[in-house]
């Protein structure tokens, strides 16, 4: 009797631990829109599958998952069925400290051989999706590209001519293995002239298709940077595309391409230029792992002391370009616009060296050799105005570059408040475009200073003071009181929280000698700028865009938002930092200024 009732519970303990425990730890997340949120650790138990999940969400960031979410495996839905953290359906906050929180959720138990499955909280708009959630050994097919997005150059392809239109250029997105609801997010970035001193980035989602038609004006042939950064994926995946107006390229997308150095999710390319941009695409991916290369901007950061030594390195850089585009198999038109795009970096080889760059013997050998290195080091051709396109503000050279130069120069300047007689712009669409938006800024500059403004906001009644001036000229206004000066924008949610944190300091500090000075520049949409200085008390001034740049440069030597100066009574500065530090570090310095 007693061997039986052993065996009996032997077999019992045996049944009730029949369930296997199946765990993955650190799971691959396929695809989703909500980057802050990783897994650690999936359980798959006798009686729930457990996800357990950390988020981090930066100003004590607001969640909740709803009482419908799901998970959906092989056909089948399994319901949540409760949560560790908070409760469902109820908001719950990140730590004040840390912004982080982590949480579970406890969904109807799954099978443990379990290889895939997806997390839906709904279909209503903003509801949290996670796509294709699976241990890290799993992976996924990888869809064959059709042959007509791997064609190659028509015989009569060539290079777009330099021509100004305003006729769109069109990138049709097409997605594979594309799960409706994915909402897939592309960021789109092309230069506009009409306003080069704007953010020029577009988000796009693809739909339940996973398609999508992108229009936009770029006025003249150059690339658009085009960036797809799934959280969970390791590397962005990017393709640079040379487009020209009136122009369509269709983008081919494989969903379940995991990008690393050697793939990525940009799988084809059919239309314009396609094979060109599918060829600059492979040679991004050769390059990063083809280090014989160099590039201007890397060999001058090691050896270039003289205008001579940046002279000797772009012989270096011709000859390491030459050798890699021939061990590539490229074409001459490739090589020739590979080449040509590495080197945008030639201008900033003189960064960090005003000296060498504004010399004689350099500025000469860019106009004699290099007459399109009018780019910066951003990914997107972008002019860099500040450095260059001043350079020709007041001459009459000419040739495209220039007179492109002269035309951005002097759109910058009106766009930023500031009255500058008509540049030379010999090209008549160039003419015509730079009158038409001179127009529009003063019939809107007109339209904006009729507002009534209280004593405290100042909208560009300072635009005549020198650069050189403004600082001296403003604080002037406010001897014998400490002032906190913050240079911010609208656009800026650091600049905002600031704002926001520094609310129950400045109310404490009222009757005191303390003047809170706030700056911003035309980047600053008006309508925004004016209705935000109802809310945050203190002296308000919307500065040209010129004035702003040369504080920025001059006192932080960084263009970045927020950024922050302590001045005493006598005009003396005393403390100055980029990056909101929190209440805490501005209280201090404060409070050592006013003593």
């Amino acid at each position: 009797m007693k061997r039986a009732i052993i065996l009996l519970s032997t077999l019992f303990a045996l049944l009730s631990c029949g369930h296997k425990v199946t765990v993955w730890e650190d799971p691959v997340i396929g695809a989703t829109q909500y980057g802050q949120y990783t897994i650690k650790k999936v359980v798959f138990a006798k009686d729930s599958t457990a996800l357990y999940f950390h988020v981090h969400y930066p100003s004590m960031g607001g969640f909740t998952f709803g009482k419908g979410t799901y998970i959906e495996a092989d056909g089948k839905h399994y319901m949540i069925t409760g949560c560790d953290g908070f409760e469902l359906g109820e908001y719950t906050t990140t730590d004040p400290v840390t912004w982080e929180k982590d949480f579970t959720l406890f969904f109807e138990p799954m099978p443990g051989n379990t290889r895939m499955f997806d997390i839906i909280e709904g279909d209503f708009k903003g509801a949290y999706t996670f796509y294709n959630i699976r241990p890290k050994d799993v992976k996924l097919p990888v869809a064959k590209v059709p042959a007509d997005f791997l064609a190659d150059y028509p015989e009569e392809d060539v290079w777009p001519a330099m021509k100004y239109s305003e006729d769109p250029v069109t990138i049709h997105f097409k997605a594979l293995n594309y799960k409706p609801g994915m909402n897939a997010e592309i960021d789109m970035w092309h230069f506009d002239i009409t306003d080069p001193s704007s953010f020029n980035q577009e988000t796009i989602n693809l739909n339940d298709a996973g398609e999508y038609n992108y229009s936009c004006k770029t006025y003249y042939p150059q690339y658009l940077q085009i960036v797809m950064d799934p959280p969970g994926r390791g590397y962005a995946s990017s393709v640079q595309a040379m487009m020209a107006p009136g122009e369509e390229l269709t983008v081919l997308i494989d969903m379940n391409e995991v990008p690393d150095s050697l793939h990525d999710a940009f799988v084809g390319f059919k239309g314009y230029l396609a094979k060109y941009t599918r060829r600059n695409h492979d040679c991004d991916r050769d390059r990063m792992n083809d280090r014989s290369v160099i590039t201007l901007a890397e060999w001058t950061a090691k050896h270039a002391k003289t205008v001579a030594d940046i002279i000797a390195g772009h012989d270096s850089v011709i000859a390491s370009f030459e050798k890699f585009n021939r061990q590539h198999g490229y074409s001459e038109l490739e090589s020739k616009q590979f080449f040509n795009y590495e080197l945008r970096y030639f201008e900033l080889v003189a960064r960090g060296r005003d000296s060498l760059f504004r010399s004689k013997e350099f500025l000469d050998y860019i106009l004699r050799i290099r007459p399109a290195c009018f780019f910066d080091e951003d990914i997107v051709p972008t002019p860099d105005y500040d450095r260059v396109s001043v350079l020709f503000a007041d001459t009459d050279v000419r040739g495209i570059g220039p007179d492109f130069c002269r035309y951005l120069y002097g759109v910058k300047q009106i766009r930023g408040g500031k009255k500058i007689n008509k540049p030379f712009i010999e090209d008549p669409y160039l003419s015509n475009l730079y009158d038409r938006i001179s127009g529009n800024v003063d019939e809107q500059m007109a339209k904006n200073k009729k507002n009534s403004f209280p004593p405290n906001v100042h909208y560009l009644d300072l635009a005549d003071v020198a650069p050189e001036n403004i600082l001296s000229t403003i604080l002037d206004r406010y001897k014998g009181k400490t002032v906190l000066l913050d240079m911010w924008e609208t656009w800026c949610g650091w600049c905002i929280k600031g704002h926001e944190d520094m609310a129950p300091y400045k109310e404490e500090m009222k009757g005191k000698d303390i003047v809170f000075l706030y700056f911003a520049s035309p980047s600053s949409p008006f309508d925004q700028w004016v209705n935000y200085t109802i809310t945050v008390p203190g002296e308000h001034y919307y500065l040209t865009e010129e004035q702003n740049d040369y504080l920025s440069e001059k006192i932080w030597g960084n263009s970045g938002v927020p950024k922050y100066a302590i001045y005493d009574s006598n005009g003396n500065r005393l403390y100055k930092q980029v990056g909101w530090a929190g209440v805490d570090t501005l209280k201090t310095e404060i409070e050592k200024a006013l003593k």
